[in-house]
């Protein structure tokens, strides 16, 4: 503590260089702290995005199915899940689950007078959807409804890109084609009720999405492509795919359990890339501020070689003086993390009130307004982060301080 108190007073006696230092170390940490909230506002918003999106967290689907498809979102094959309402009552019993979703999806072509484009059909059902708190976009009309429709009052939802193709407003009529189970043509009219977007330009030029009812009512078929199953904490997912695969292990045909990961591979790509680019950012910083930091204790120790020749003199030991160099360090990077987290709060509040609008990304629809997430252990890390580099940047100057001959320091001008 005696040390401490010292050093502390050494970095007072030249107050300039010290508020130069702080003002270095503080802008570091308000640096990391603002990459840390990006990136995890990209990583938060992405997932959920892409979960509360219409993927789920968890889907359940014939084995076979998932290995035709891969890991992609899409099963446009013909539906093959039979048997699965005794089996969707035992999934939402468990812990955690807010609702399963049957879901049909199918390739199939829809027309308008002379205009007719290839479509990605989508069927679920809008009660459990909304029960799985699936965030569904209109951009004109209204939503499916709750209940299954009568025979002749089928109604669809279209991709905003796709009716801008074939000039389709809420109210028309659409021919939807597809082919059935047993290989026949099957086609069906049905009334535009709204537009959505899935803010992918690519998926709104072909996305069709429809009553359950209403896909095995044109497919011919009660059967479903899968379940997919919506929890109350998306950090629950692996715990619920754990408990899913050991109670689905036995069953015949055999069922696979996919977790919204394994579904929405780009998501680890842009996790990847995120994160390189952080990496990379606090190597730069970390390079930085130890060099200017190093610099400054470096100056302070070449002023100060008489004293600590003197200090030698009186036998006080050089791991002694190791130390009073090495807490000058550590409180130059503990009262500069300090100043800087507060500013950092201060600018990550101003930055959240803003409202800033950014460009959409590359295939998107819309722009994203930027919002910067924290945790309180991100202050904490970066308190600690600047004691490392700090500590890094005190090696050289401690090292001279300890090297120092006593006669050669008190002759020292």
């Amino acid at each position: 503590m005696k040390f401490a108190v010292i050093a502390l007073r050494n970095l007072a006696r030249n107050r300039r260089r010290t508020i130069f230092s702080l003002l270095i170390v503080a802008a570091g940490t308000i640096v990391i702290l603002l990459t840390t909230g990006f990136v995890r506002f990209s990583f938060e918003g992405l997932r959920e995005a892409i979960v509360h999106g219409g993927l789920g967290q968890i889907e359940v689907a014939p084995r076979g199915d998932i290995e035709k498809s891969g890991p992609a979102p899409e099963r446009p094959g013909l539906p093959g899940m039979q048997d699965w309402e005794a089996l969707r009552i035992e999934i939402e019993a468990m812990p955690h689950v807010l609702a399963a979703g049957a879901v049909v999806q199918f390739t199939g072509m829809i027309s308008k007078g002379e205009r007719s484009a290839a479509v990605l059909a989508l069927a679920n059902e809008p009660d459990r959807e909304r029960r799985m708190r699936f965030d569904v976009k209109l951009r004109g009309g209204t939503g499916l409804p709750d209940a299954p429709p009568p025979e002749g009052e089928d109604t669809v939802l279209l991709g905003t890109v796709l009716a801008r193709n074939l000039g389709a407003e809420p109210g028309d009529v659409l021919t939807l084609l597809g082919i059935t189970l047993d290989g026949t043509l099957n086609a069906l009219d049905l009334r535009v009720a709204g537009l959505i977007t899935t803010g992918l330009q690519d998926v709104d030029s072909r996305l069709v999405k429809m009553h359950l009812t209403t896909a095995q009512r044109l497919l011919g078929t009660q059967n479903i492509t899968s379940l997919v199953v919506g929890l109350d904490d998306t950090s629950r997912t692996p715990e619920v795919q754990a408990a899913l695969e050991r109670r689905l292990g036995d069953r015949e045909p055999p069922l696979a359990v996919v977790s919204w990961k394994t579904r929405a591979p780009f998501y680890g790509q842009v996790e990847s890339l995120y994160l390189g680019i952080f990496w990379f950012l606090g190597t730069v910083i970390f390079v930085l501020v130890c060099l200017s930091t190093s610099n400054t204790l470096m100056l302070s120790i070449m002023e100060r070689v008489r004293e600590i020749g003197t200090l030698l003199a009186i036998g006080t030991s050089r791991a002694q003086v190791a130390a009073i160099v090495l807490l000058e360090a550590l409180w130059l990077g503990l009262l500069g993390a300090l100043a800087g987290d507060l500013l950092g709060i201060a600018l990550i509040t101003g930055i959240n009130a803003l409202g800033i609008e950014m460009p959409p990304p590359p295939g998107a629809t819309g722009g994203i307004e930027l919002q910067l997430a924290t945790a309180p252990g991100d202050f904490a890390a970066t308190v600690l982060l600047m004691l490392v580099i700090l500590g890094t940047a005190a090696a050289v100057p401690v090292g001279i301080s300890v090297r120092l001959r006593i006669a050669d320091a008190l002759r020292h001008v």
